[in-house]
Parts: structure tokens; C-alpha cells; sequence
């Protein structure tokens, strides 16, 4: 079984005057606002169609200078964190 994840509808992405923003689109969120760092938006515009975390962490090795397991660890962390806020859905497939 493999985890992959797709981003909500419930947000968006802007990057505005450098800075990465996820802004909630319903009231019901606890906050509007949540910055992102640069690679938080990289893996956000990644999350279009479902993906998942193996080829998550590939973008990010291939795109910013990290090794795999930093990277692994840190896509890990900022699902888990956009899963809290509800801003990524989840879904498991057969291998």
C-alpha cells in the first residue's frame, strides 16, 4: 500500500514580494494565513495531482541541495503538518 496526497481545494498558494503564502478560502480554519518556506511552496505546487511521498522527496533532491533522508524527513514533517490543517487529502492505493 502506498500514501499519496493531494492538495485542497480549501487553499491557495501565493508568492508574493518573496514571501510563500497558504491562505485558508473557508472561515473555519484556525488561522487564514500560514508561511511557507521556499520549499514548502515547491512541495505545495507539486501536490496538483495525487503524488507520492518517494516522488515528493526525488523533486526536492533534484531541485534543492539536500540528501535524500533530510529530505524525506522534512516532506514527511510538512505533510503531516498540512494534513493537520487540512490542506492536503490523503488516499492509499495497492502497489
Amino acid at each position: 500500500m502506498i500514501a499519496q496526497y493531494q492538495r485542497s481545494a480549501d487553499f491557495v498558494y501565493r508568492h508574493v514580494a518573496g514571501e510563500h503564502l497558504l491562505l485558508a478560502l473557508r472561515r473555519d480554519r484556525i488561522a487564514p494565513m500560514f508561511m511557507l518556506t521556499p520549499t514548502g511552496g515547491f512541495v505545495w505546487e507539486e501536490l496538483t495531482e495525487w503524488t507520492a511521498l518517494s516522488a515528493l522527496v526525488d523533486k526536492v533532491v533534484a531541485h534543492f541541495e539536500v540528501s535524500e533522508e533530510v529530505a524525506a524527513a522534512d516532506v514527511a514533517a510538512f505533510l503531516g503538518q498540512l494534513q493537520e490543517l487540512g490542506a492536503v487529502t490523503t488516499r492509499t492505493i495497492e502497489q
